[in-house]
């Protein structure tokens, strides 16, 4: 069992880059990009490794399916919440909707954790929840200290009640 929790967030603008993904290793390859082209460098630089006001994570891995949550190719962003009066001409910038979401703890290795919580999530928690995917997009929550074996984030699940 995973645990979680139901909260709610008011929109906020995130900035970071985007990839297409069609298959599960495209998250791997994309991230490993994105650290090759120095995003994770240009993030420290906007703002410091600052926690986001909204999620309270450092980073945010974002997957864009709130047009179609059943459609399982996307983009995806590797993102930061945007600091105020942020530009920068090779980013892209998205504003993440007002939603409520289900935050589900993942404890231990990424990716493996992140694929944990997701897949209790969808197989087991939604289905008996009374509550459906909302048209927002899906979060990864990322905190300091990614490479310990005992690392904490969040996968956030949006939500709304199901239609009686």
């Amino acid at each position: 069992m995973v645990n979680y929790r139901i909260i709610e967030r008011p929109a906020f603008d995130v900035i970071g880059k985007k990839g297409w993904i069609a298959e599960q290793d495209d998250f791997e390859r994309f991230w490993e990009q994105c650290r090759a082209d120095g995003l994770l460098a240009i993030f420290e630089a906007l703002n410091g490794w600052q926690r986001g006001a909204q999620t309270n994570g450092t980073t945010l891995g974002i997957s864009r399916v709130e047009k179609d949550p059943t459609n399982r190719d996307f983009y995806y962003m590797i993102a930061i919440e945007a600091p105020p009066d942020c530009s920068n001409a090779d980013l892209e910038h998205y504003q993440v909707p007002a939603s409520q979401w289900a935050v589900f703890e993942c404890h231990g290795k990424v990716p493996q954790s992140i694929v944990q919580a997701e897949m209790f999530a969808f197989m087991e928690w939604l289905p008996t929840s009374g509550y459906v995917h909302a048209f927002a997009p899906e979060m990864e929550v990322y905190y300091p200290g990614e490479s310990s074996d005992d690392y904490y984030c969040e996968f956030w699940l949006p939500i709304i009640r199901k239609a009686l």
